[in-house]
Formats: structure tokens, C-alpha cells, sequence
């Protein structure tokens, strides 16, 4: 058709309108041969030059010189630009920062390796960027004045260090005459081989002995692990391109890798064991008349918290709790470990090189990861403020659906947590307070005028540690409590120690404390103190 005629000419001629212009690049050899410089058209190169510039071009009024410096190392050009970065600061000038990482230096990688450091910074007439780069122990400074951050960052990439020709070894065909030539062959005098020649003398075979075995050494635990740890000094899985408040923790990042993984290997080890460790709720025999025992299970699979419990007559009680305080709390601390986990095992692979990818895939993991840190942090700190500030409220139905009791947190104290109790039904009231920031769970149960009914605790305070530091193991670890009440009364909320939460609610004397009563503390106990899989200092 006519129409897709003349766009096809159309194109054909802006794409030969476009060739000239792509010609005119021109490459740039520096004055000592050890790096050249791609530029696109326009770029010419500055005749009489002090003697330390080795390339200088100008394109208008954007310019860009390169110097010899007297550097060998890395660490020479590092604080070279940490010195000029202090000095553009002095002066007032504003420093452009790495929009990923937020640093001030950035710094990239020839082919060969060699770094390169620099900084971009502006004043309200000009736009500079400075840096250092090594190549073959050589270093330079680069300045370019008047180009954009984007362009500095192209044009610095296009620089290039010039592959030396290594001397290859002569290789000649066997079948070549000239290999066999005689007058290559070193001369050997006849005499010289009559005096150098010695008649052999028999000697007597000497007797055998039988070998002797060296022992060895035996080796101490103690120096078997000190030669580990020597043969791990100076070794890390911080890259240098990492977040700096990452880098900022130097072996504790390395550390932190090294539990996160042990926890791992306890996780699966008591995944393993606890099948053999399987531990029952042991009861006595239940009056037939009485309420206890009380059991109670929790229900999983919804955003909500609920729980059901069921008495020894077969009266059932369904609770029902918002925890969006947990939610945020584990999404938070999910994306912290989860991208702390990414650049353990990135730094691993970088130092490594298990992985055959270039730099720029590990920066753009750092940089995604130093975002993602943050943002877990700021979820982490809602929820931590969300379960301090915001009250709780726990709703108990029966049966039919009806409200039965409503429990209500009545404000926070330094040392005591206060809730209230409300029974639809009768209009009793019920005052439970819980113990703050103490090893074990401590709880008690008052009436409304303040007389103590009952006394629920942790009998164990090493289990109770062990649970802040590994969290519950598979319900290895869960939590049970004491049961002190009036008349000397005793009992037990004793866990299944299983992996997902069912516990049962005894007492020796029914009549002490009504079943009514220690039901909706019991539920109150574990929604507020529940034990999680992970670390946890409640």
C-alpha cells in the first residue's frame, strides 16, 4: 500500500541521516597507553596539557581531565576521596547521593577488577564530579565539569583499561628440518665426556629393615578450633557495595548469619527428635458431675484469633480476638531476616564466586535489600507500638452465638497489666492483672472488691528462658501454669506441647473456683501470652 511505502522510505532515510553521526565517535587513548575512553561525537581531545594530564577533552563547555596521581592501592585513592568529599562539604557545596544506597562515594569495577570511586556535587552556577581509579597499580584522578549526573555516570563507564599482549611461547612443528639442526646443539669436547665418565662399582644390596611408622601427633580440640578460626580471620560476607548501616556492623553481620543458620539446623534437629519426645497431659479421674477438665484448642487459618474450649459436661465456648499487633510484628521481623538472610548468601556467592553474575546483579540485590530493611523495620515498630498502646479486647460466645462474657484491658502500668472481665448473663465482674517483665508468666485472679481467687505462674523458669532465646520448638517449649486458689485449692493449665496450641484447665477442688471463671482467665492467659515459634522476650 502507499502509506506503508513511504514509511519504509521514511525510516530507511533516518536510519542513513543516523550513520554519520554514529561514525564520528571516536576513541581516546590516554598519553601512557593504559586506558582508553569511548566518547560519543563532539568530544575533541586538549593539546598542551600540563605533564600529569594524560587525557583531556572538551566538548562546548563540558570538559573532563584525567591525571596521574601517585597512588598504588586501593586504599590510597579511598582516602583520597574521602579527603575531597570533606573538602567539597567545607566549601558548602552539595553532594549528590546514590539514589539506591543513599551513599555519598560511589564506586564501580573495571573488567579487571581495579575500583573506581567517585562523587558528584554541584554549586548553583556548575556541575562537578570527581573521582580515583587504579589500573595496574597506576592511579589517576578524573575530573569532568559541566555534564549531567546521568552523563557522568555513562561517560565514566566508558573508560576501559588496555589489555597488555602477553609474549606467547615459540612454537615449532617437529616436522620442521630447522628443529633438528645440529648447529643449534650446544658443542660437547670428547675429552670432556673420557673425564667425566666413572666405571660403575658393584655395591653390596643392603639389608632390608622394616619401615618404622611415624605416629602423628595427636591434635586437641582446642587447636583443631584454633586453627579454624585463623583460617576464618580476615574472611567476611560484608561486600563493600552493601548498605553502610549494614557494613557498620562488621563480624556482627558475619555473626548474625552464623545463629540465624544454627537456628535453622535447631529448628529441623527438634523437628526431628520431637516425634520421640511426645508428652501427655496426665489427669486424674474426673468427677462425672463437675465442669473440669476444661479443654481448650485453638482454631488456625483465619486472620483472626480463635480459640474453643469445652467442658467436662460438654458446654462449649468459642473466643474471638484481633491480632493485627502479631501480624505486623512477624511481617516486619519477616522482611528483616529474609533480607539479611539474601545478603548473607549474596555476600557469600560475591566472595566466592559460586555464581558466575556480574556486579551490577549483586548491586541491584544490595540496593533492593537496603530497601526492604527499612521498610520491615517500620512494620516491626508498628506492631510493637500497636501491642504496648492499643488495648485488648477478648469476646467469649456460647453455643447459640450469644455473647457470654466480654474481657477488657483496663490500661497499662509499670509493672502490672489490668483486665477486666464482664459476664453477660450474671453482670459479675472479674479482676485479672498479669506481671510485667519478669522470666516467668505470673497472673492473678481477684474478685471485683479485690479478694484474691486464684494464682496462675509458670513453675519453670528455665523453660521459660529457653522459650525467649528459641522460641517454643515444635510446642516443646510451650508454656504451662500453676494453679494456687482459694481453700487451698490446686491445679494446672497444662499445654500438649504440641506444634499447634491445645491445653487443658485442671482443679482438685471444683467448688473453690467457679469453672466459669478459670475458663475465660485460661483463654486470657494464652491469647495474651502465646507462645510463638521465633524468638520472642515476651
Amino acid at each position: 500500500m502507499p502509506q506503508y511505502a513511504f514509511l519504509k522510505k521514511f525510516l530507511l532515510g533516518a536510519l542513513l541521516a543516523c550513520v554519520p553521526f554514529a561514525l564520528q565517535a571516536e576513541v581516546f587513548t590516554s598519553k601512557d597507553g593504559a586506558f582508553t575512553l569511548d566518547m560519543p561525537a563532539g568530544w575533541k581531545q586538549v593539546q598542551n596539557t600540563p605533564a600529569a594530564t594524560v587525557l583531556s577533552l572538551q566538548k562546548g563547555s563540558s570538559r573532563l581531565d584525567i591525571k596521574s596521581v601517585p597512588c598504588t592501592t586501593e586504599t590510597c585513592i579511598e582516602q583520597k576521596i574521602n579527603a575531597d568529599l570533606a573538602d567539597v562539604k567545607s566549601k558548602k557545596m552539595k553532594v549528590v547521593e546514590n539514589s539506591y544506597t543513599g551513599e555519598e562515594i560511589k564506586r564501580i569495577e573495571f573488567s579487571t577488577g581495579d575500583p573506581f570511586f567517585y562523587i558528584s556535587f554541584f554549586t548553583p552556577k556548575n556541575d562537578f564530579s570527581a573521582g580515583y581509579f587504579l589500573i595496574d597499580s597506576k592511579a589517576y584522578s578524573i575530573l569532568a565539569k559541566e555534564l549531567t549526573y546521568a552523563e557522568t555516570d555513562l561517560v565514566f563507564s566508558f573508560i576501559s583499561p588496555v589489555e597488555k599482549s602477553v609474549a606467547k611461547p615459540l612454537e615449532i612443528d617437529i616436522k620442521d628440518p630447522r628443529a633438528y639442526d645440529i648447529t643449534a646443539l650446544p658443542a660437547v669436547h670428547e675429552e670432556t665426556l673420557e673425564e667425566t665418565f666413572v666405571a660403575p662399582v658393584e655395591e653390596t644390596a643392603p639389608q632390608e629393615t622394616a619401615p618404622v611408622k611415624a605416629k602423628k601427633p595427636e591434635v586437641s580440640f582446642t587447636a583443631k578450633l584454633k586453627k579454624v578460626l585463623i583460617s576464618l580471620k580476615g574472611k567476611t560476607l560484608l561486600s563493600k557495595n552493601m548498605p553502610p548501616y549494614v557494613r557498620q556492623l562488621g563480624r556482627g553481620f558475619d555473626i548474625l548469619a552464623v545463629l540465624g543458620v544454627l537456628f535453622i539446623f535447631l529448628l529441623i534437629g527438634s523437628g526431628c527428635v520431637r516425634p520421640f519426645l511426645r508428652k501427655g497431659v496426665h489427669l486424674p479421674p474426673a468427677n462425672p458431675n463437675s465442669l473440669y477438665p476444661i479443654w481448650f484448642k485453638r482454631l488456625y487459618g483465619t486472620p483472626s484469633l480463635i480459640f474453643r474450649a469445652k467442658d467436662n459436661q460438654g458446654n462449649t465456648l468459642i473466643s474471638l480476638s484481633s491480632r493485627w499487633d502479631s501480624l505486623f510484628l512477624f511481617s516486619g521481623l519477616a522482611l528483616i531476616v529474609l533480607s539479611f538472610a539474601v545478603l548473607a548468601v549474596a555476600g557469600l556467592c560475591e566472595q566466592t564466586n559460586v555464581l558466575p553474575v556480574s556486579n551490577f546483579v549483586y548491586n541491584t540485590v544490595y540496593s533492593a535489600c537496603s530497601l526492604v530493611i527499612p521498610l520491615g523495620g517500620i512494620v516491626f515498630f508498628c506492631g510493637l507500638v500497636w501491642s504496648q498502646l492499643v488495648l485488648r479486647e477478648i469476646t467469649l460466645f456460647d453455643r447459640k452465638g450469644q455473647k457470654a462474657a466480654i474481657i477488657l484491658q483496663k490500661g497499662f502500668g509499670l509493672k502490672n497489666e489490668r483486665y477486666e472481665i464482664y459476664f453477660a448473663r450474671s453482670k459479675d465482674v472479674l479482676v485479672v492483672t498479669r506481671k510485667r517483665f519478669s522470666f516467668r508468666r505470673d497472673w492473678r485472679l481477684f474478685t471485683r472488691e479485690g479478694a484474691a481467687l486464684a494464682h496462675l505462674a509458670e513453675p519453670s523458669a528455665l523453660r521459660a528462658i529457653l522459650r525467649k532465646v528459641f522460641g517454643h520448638l515444635w510446642g516443646v517449649l510451650r508454656a504451662d501454669y500453676v494453679i494456687n486458689g482459694a481453700m487451698d485449692a490446686q491445679g494446672s493449665l497444662q499445654n500438649t506441647h504440641a506444634p499447634f496450641d491445645s491445653f487443658v484447665c485442671n482443679i482438685d477442688k471444683p467448688q473453690a473456683i467457679n469453672a466459669r471463671d478459670l475458663l475465660a482467665v485460661s483463654l486470657l492467659i494464652n491469647i495474651r501470652d502465646r507462645d510463638k515459634w521465633y524468638p520472642w522476650f515476651n
